[in-house]
Order: C-alpha cells, then structure tokens, then sequence
C-alpha cells in the first residue's frame, strides 16, 4: 500500500494513432510498445470508439460546408465564425460512425481534409474538397474570442482519485478516458502488488484510520484475486480514494466551465486541489486570457 499526490500533466502528442493508442493504454495499461496504427484498427475493430473521441480536428470551411453542418446539428461538432470565416472542430468518431452507417452527407467534405494515412480508415473513400482546410496548432493559436475557446483545444492525464473523477465526467462536451478497474489486476508486478491511493488531506490527523481502512481493503483485495476472482469482481470493494489516471480532451470553452464549477470555494476540497493548479496552468500557458 502506498500514497501519492494528485498530479497532472498535458499530452501534446500530434500525430493521430500515436495520441489514440496512448489515450486507450492509460484505460487498459496494456503493452505500449506493439504497432500503435495496428493496434487503433484493433480496437476499432471492437467499437471502442471513445478512445479515437481524443484527437480533434480542427479546420477553416467554406459557407456552404457551415451551414450544412448547422443543419446536421451534431452536438459533436464545434462550429464558430468570425470576421474572418468559418471553422469546425470535430473527431474521428464522428466521421467512422456516419460512414459505416452510410450517412456521411456533408461530413464527406470533412473527411477529404484528413491526411492519407488517417483517411486509411475510411475505405473506398475517395472524394476531394476545397472547402475543408485543417489547420495547425500554430494556426488555431492565432485565432481569438470565442472562435479560439471554442476551437483551442487541450488533452490533460490527471493522477486523482475515483471521487474526484465522477465528478469530472459529468462534464459535457468532453472526452474522457480512465484508468479501468474491470481490466487493470493490481495483484500483478506492473502495479507492484500493491494499492496506490492519492493521499488524503487531512492525513495527518486521521492517519491512524487511514492507514487501517487501506490496509485491510488492500489484504483483501489481493485475497480476492489469488482465489481467481476477476479483477471486475474484486474491484467491488475498492474505495474512493483509489488512485486512477483520467485523459481529458475539451476545448477551452469546456475548461472554463469546469474551472468555474470546481475551483469555487463550494466544490469538494479534493476537486479544488487539483483544478486550481490546472487552472494555474492554463493562465501561464496562454490558453486562457486574463
């Protein structure tokens, strides 16, 4: 048994099925060294679609591509136009769910801007577009006001515990991608055989009762597990307080929200510990404007 501190940190990986198969890895903590394209199509394969929600386009359109888009209405796709035109924000899910359904329409525009090894995923697809240009991290900086918020977007890996991330994924619209106890066995080397907590606030004066309660849930887990129980079964006695690792991806629009919500003097003291250095963070990296 042992303690840690919550932490976080912001993944900046670019390229598409690199950033998806680190997204999945930190559900399953699986081997991270096997073909990472190979292994998308695998969990493509299983429609485990939430984990490719975490790499998000971002592109100029033409009028026509916009108002198309308004009339599909789907909550999935960030629209915003300014002085300077039109832009969208969307993911793969949504562009592989519309054409395995054959229902692509206006979303063939989007899905001709993705480069050619992306566009692998969408077989037979050949048509081309003008009126969908992507644009580059350095692009979506230059944007401002709401056109920014609502197409900047950040991917965070936050080390919390399980109380504080059911109250983060109640957040809408973000994407979300947790360490998972049904396939994570923490009876096993990579996780030292051991229970990770995050470390309680007022520890110190209630350590006696800590230390006692995560003991006793940590023997009996591990008993659990060396009778053959299933790591989905014996995480039915796992506490709150367990340490997990959450991946969010949302738009600066989202974060907003969240920062005002759970950095209020009213939100749980757990919530406010972590969220307030994220906030920080944002505020030094430029994300948000004072």
């Amino acid at each position: 048994m042992k303690y840690v501190p919550q932490s976080f940190e912001e993944i900046k990986e670019e390229d598409a099925y690199k950033k998806i198969a680190l997204v999945a890895h930190n559900c399953y903590q699986v081997n991270k060294d096997k073909d990472q394209k190979q292994f998308v199509l695998t969990l493509l394969g299983f429609k485990h679609y939430a984990m490719i929600e975490h790499k998000v386009f971002v592109a100029k359109i033409s009028e026509e591509v916009y108002v198309g888009l308004v009339e599909l209405d789907n909550h999935f796709i960030v629209l915003a136009k300014d002085e300077t035109g039109y832009y969208c924000s969307f993911t793969l899910r949504v562009l592989l769910e519309a054409y395995e359904s054959n229902t692509t329409g206006i979303l063939s525009s989007l899905i001709s801007s993705l480069d050619d090894d992306v566009r692998d995923l969408f077989k037979g697809f050949e048509e081309k577009s003008d009126d969908v240009v992507i644009l580059s991290n350095k692009q979506i900086d230059k944007l401002t006001g709401d056109v920014y918020d609502k197409m900047k977007t950040v991917t965070l890996k936050i080390i919390t515990d399980r109380g504080v991330t059911h109250e983060l994924v109640r957040h809408r619209i973000c994407s979300f991608a947790q360490e998972s106890t049904r396939y994570c066995n923490y009876g096993k080397n990579k996780f030292g055989n051991e229970l990770t907590f995050i470390c309680p606030l007022d520890y110190e004066e209630n350590k006696d009762v800590y230390d006692r309660t995560f003991a006793m849930i940590e023997k009996e887990y591990m008993g659990l597990i060396e009778k053959k129980v299933t790591p989905e079964m014996a995480r039915a006695i796992l506490p709150n307080k367990l340490k997990t690792s959450i991946i969010i991806t949302a738009n600066i629009k989202e974060y907003k929200v969240i920062f005002d919500l759970r950095c209020a003097p009213r939100a749980h003291p757990d919530i406010q510990d972590i969220m307030k250095p994220i906030q920080a963070y944002f505020v030094e990296q430029g994300y948000i404007k004072e």
